[in-house]
């Protein structure tokens, strides 16, 4: 006999995150887009109210992002939540560069998901193992470079951090999904695809 209440509350879980992810993802994208100048077709017409050049950050206007669980604001690098997301996925990049599975898999939630640009996703302690395990083999691995560009707060029990990292030839964009699990925050959702 199948168990629906089980179902039903993974499933439930899963779209929570993948809302949460969407929600954190997609202002982040309009925005550095925006700020960028750039001209694509996912800034024009009704999706985009002002143009590149009449954005302002929520930085310079000092009222902050909403946050999409509508709690109040999304707060920028250095609140509470978004240093421990900071120094979580810091000690995610040094542990790839030591090559320490053990390390990189802790520093996921069991549930994790992690969506590597050209791999197959993998969900849950087991899937990431062996994706890492793979990927460290690589030699780039240890010699890629790491920067983290944002860290913000979404609500209190949720973080998202975006990076870039370039390893041999190619260079990557990253986003972490963080939450605090018990006091303890873990990256519950990371993607990556190749920088153009």
């Amino acid at each position: 006999m199948i168990d629906c209440g089980g179902i039903k509350a993974a499933m439930s879980k899963i779209s929570h995150r993948r809302a949460l992810l969407l929600a954190a993802v997609l202002p982040a994208l309009l925005v550095a887009g925006c700020a960028a100048g750039t001209d694509t077709q996912a800034m024009k017409g009704a999706a985009s109210p002002a143009s590149p050049t009449d954005m302002t950050s929520p930085e310079q206007t000092g009222t902050g992002m909403e946050s999409p669980m509508g709690t109040g604001t999304a707060s920028p690098t250095g609140t509470a939540g978004a240093a421990q997301a900071r120094s979580v996925v810091q000690g995610f990049f040094d542990a790839v560069k030591s090559g320490n599975v053990d390390q990189v898999v802790g520093a996921f939630s069991d549930d994790a998901v992690v969506a590597l640009a050209g791999k197959a996703t993998a969900t849950g302690g087991n899937a990431i193992r062996s994706l890492f395990q793979d990927q460290l083999k690589n030699k780039d691995m240890a010699k890629a470079t790491h920067t983290i560009e944002d860290s913000r707060d979404l609500g209190p029990q949720y973080a998202v951090v975006r990076a870039r990292s370039k390893q041999g030839d190619n260079a990557y964009r990253e986003l972490f999904l963080l939450a605090d699990k018990g006091g303890q925050w873990k990256i519950t959702d990371l993607m990556t695809n190749k920088a153009s």
